[in-house]
């Protein structure tokens, strides 16, 4: 048997991943037993599903600590990249949008995280789930997103910016405890700064006081 024949014999009997993805579907389930069918070359944008379907009889994928509203947005975002993830974007975020930021020809990308930022909550959770899927390139694009929210909102903002009872994208007025969180830390400051005011004013008593005894000598 050629080198050629023989190579192709033993990718045959390996059946590679590739091979093995073309035609096959598979169910996800979620922690609340909503299942999700879809192609396995597809859902292989995971590295931890990649490596559960070197088992060739896995038709079948529990994922207990995601829940099916979050696991319909990683399906939903396997299904458009078609098995392929996102590069990783550049660092430091250098723009304001998300469009920007990820460049020509990942549009669909920026679109879909900037509309799953928008409940922050729903997000917080299906960044959770990239990191328990090792979805990299999602991920990526998720800690992108904090970041440019971040980066370009008002400083006084910055307590608000990222609060998970936002639902919408709009910012909520500061809740109570955040108000009163903010009044006791100002008030440690003003402490602060009285403290070390003191301090100063009674070394420079002590280095008059050192002066004159001096001179008086």
């Amino acid at each position: 048997m050629s080198a050629e024949a023989e190579t192709k014999v033993m990718d045959k009997e390996e059946g590679g991943i590739d091979e093995l993805e073309e035609d096959k579907s598979i169910t996800l389930v979620s922690g609340d037993e909503k299942k999700f069918e879809i192609s396995a070359k597809y859902a292989s944008i995971s590295e931890m599903i990649k490596s559960t379907l070197l088992d060739k009889e896995t038709k079948e994928i529990k994922l207990k600590d995601i829940s099916g509203t979050t696991l319909e947005k990683v399906v939903e975002y396997m299904k458009a990249r078609k098995g392929v993830d996102m590069e990783e974007m550049k660092w430091p975020i250098k723009h304001k949008t998300m469009k920007e930021n990820v460049g020509k020809g990942n549009e669909w990308c920026a679109e879909f995280i900037d509309n799953q930022a928008k409940h922050r909550k729903n997000f917080y959770d299906l960044l959770l789930a990239t990191v328990r899927l090792d979805i990299k390139g999602l991920q990526n694009l998720g800690v992108g997103k904090i970041a440019c929210m971040l980066k370009f909102c008002a400083a006084e903002d910055l307590d608000r910016v990222l609060d998970p009872a936002i639902q919408d994208g709009k910012l909520l007025p500061l809740r109570q405890e955040i108000i009163e969180e903010r009044k006791k830390e100002e008030a440690e400051r003003q402490k602060k700064r009285e403290e070390r005011k003191k301090a100063q004013e009674a070394k420079n008593a002590e280095e008059k006081k050192a002066e004159k005894k001096k001179d008086a000598k």
